[in-house]
């Protein structure tokens, strides 16, 4: 048994551990959907060809994602470095066309939407130009580089009635999926506080990844590169840790607090930023020259409920999100879900009639257990714990959501204004820290104010 389940199951027992209320616990399996067990074979007619934009170390996750679906074929891949071609067409099994050039891939009609999966200063102007192409496009985490950003790739995808689908794949989580279900049916009761964490405690899990041996500007077109940046001399350590520098990537909120945000959103029903932002933290452990904290913490108002995010680069633990509502708490923790429910009622007096005198504290005492012991021993405090299947995983989930909507002309789930809703909180939480004031969001001018 290891320590995440300890401290896991200790904080359920004290939730649900109330003196007088009976317990039940069981587990349930959850249901990933038929095509997750038994995938149907895809017509030819029907197949999607794709494109890919980006082969790094997500690009290449994708991509190895992608083409393990069914009736879903890639057909070209695009890189700056010319390293990565060769890492495309190993993964892909057969020669496809490479190239440096996106647009390449925009002006291939045999290609029927792209997958984005470079960083994230180069997004917004990738989902815009493949809307004007006519093409679909499945666009990494998080969707902007800037406010300003998202409502410009929401009006292309609009013009352009194109389908874009953004890469934070707990919306399309059975467990998240449940979550909702479960909050829409009342099962805790009115939410009041969500909550995320995470932790990470080793160099990869703070961006110091190796740059390729071979890097050099005769590979490389760093000059593209860079695209909107400052342009600098030639960085390896820029190219592979680019999420340490504020030109080219989001930071810690970018990178991990979009994740809770978006799975919180989608289970609350939030499609909106919030109000305002508080967030603090600091650069304590990375000195490497990055510009972004590896601590960074951020309490957001919504007018649903307050929601408190914790991330650290500095301390291995889980990724947790927790739902507390008047009648218990739903707990995520990877592919399980904990229901654990309250009844919200007193189980003993109480202490404060201990201030009374002797005759009126028994007199108090008697009357407050013949009005209620019949009462708490009806009650019950259950905990329920939901699971997904053994090797399931919504990063699959999620790409063939996209896959789908692109086949059958449908919306996908995490459409660019609920993309742009998530990055505007991460964003907001940036411009807090970096400010060091409270972010607000002005609705009416889409902008944040520090």
């Amino acid at each position: 048994m290891n320590k995440k389940e300890i401290s896991r199951r200790d904080f359920m027992r004290r939730t649900v551990g109330v003196a007088g209320a009976a317990m039940a616990v069981r587990t349930i399996l959850l249901d990933p959907g038929p095509f997750y067990a038994s995938p149907a074979p895809v017509p030819p007619s029907d197949t999607v060809r794709f494109g890919i934009i980006g082969i790094g170390m997500q690009g290449t996750g994708l991509l190895r994602t992608a083409i393990s679906l069914p009736g879903v074929e890639c057909a070209a891949a695009c890189d700056l470095y010319d390293g990565r071609h060769e890492v495309a067409r190993e993964i892909v099994g057969k020669p496809i066309l490479t190239t440096r050039r996106y647009r390449e891939l925009l002006d291939n009609k045999e290609i029927d939407c792209i997958i984005n999966a470079t960083p994230d200063h180069w997004h917004k102007r990738i989902v815009v130009d493949c809307c004007q192409a006519k093409k679909d496009v499945y666009c990494e985490k998080p969707m902007t580089h800037s406010v300003a950003e998202g409502l410009e790739m929401i009006a292309a995808a609009e013009k352009n009635n194109r389908i874009v689908q953004v890469g934070s794949q707990r919306v399309s989580s059975v467990v998240y999926g449940k979550a909702k279900e479960l909050i829409a049916a009342g099962a805790i009761g009115n939410v009041h506080l969500a909550e995320g964490t995470m932790g990470r405690n080793d160099p990869n899990g703070a961006w110091q990844y190796p740059p390729p041996p071979d890097l050099s500007p005769q590979n490389l077109d760093w000059d593209t590169w860079l695209g909107p940046a400052p342009k600098i001399p030639f960085n390896p350590l820029h190219y592979a840790r680019w999420r340490c520098w504020r030109a080219y990537g989001s930071g810690v909120a970018g990178d991990l607090f979009v994740h809770l945000l978006s799975g919180i959103h989608f289970v609350a029903g939030i499609n909106q930023p919030p109000r305002r932002a508080l967030a603090l933290g600091g650069l304590f452990r990375w000195q490497d020259g990055r510009d972004v904290p590896d601590v960074h913490c951020a309490l957001y108002d919504y007018p649903q409920f307050p929601v408190s995010i914790r991330m650290t680069l500095n301390t291995d633990a889980p990724e947790v999100t927790r739902f507390l509502g008047t009648k218990g708490v739903i707990e995520i923790l990877g592919n399980e879900l904990t229901l654990a429910t309250q009844d919200g009622l007193d189980h003993r007096p109480g202490s404060y009639y201990g201030s009374f005198p002797k005759p009126l504290r028994e007199e108090y005492e008697r009357k407050w257990h013949a009005e209620n012991d019949a009462i708490v021993a009806q009650g019950v405090s259950e905990t329920t714990t939901y699971r997904a299947p053994e090797g399931y995983r919504d990063s699959r989930e999620h790409m063939r959501n996209f896959f789908d909507a692109v086949r059958a002309g449908k919306p996908v789930l995490e459409d660019a204004t609920f993309g742009n809703n998530t990055s505007i909180a991460c964003h907001m939480a940036n411009t807090s820290y970096f400010n060091n004031s409270i972010a607000v969001w002005d609705a009416a001018g889409k902008t944040v104010k520090g």
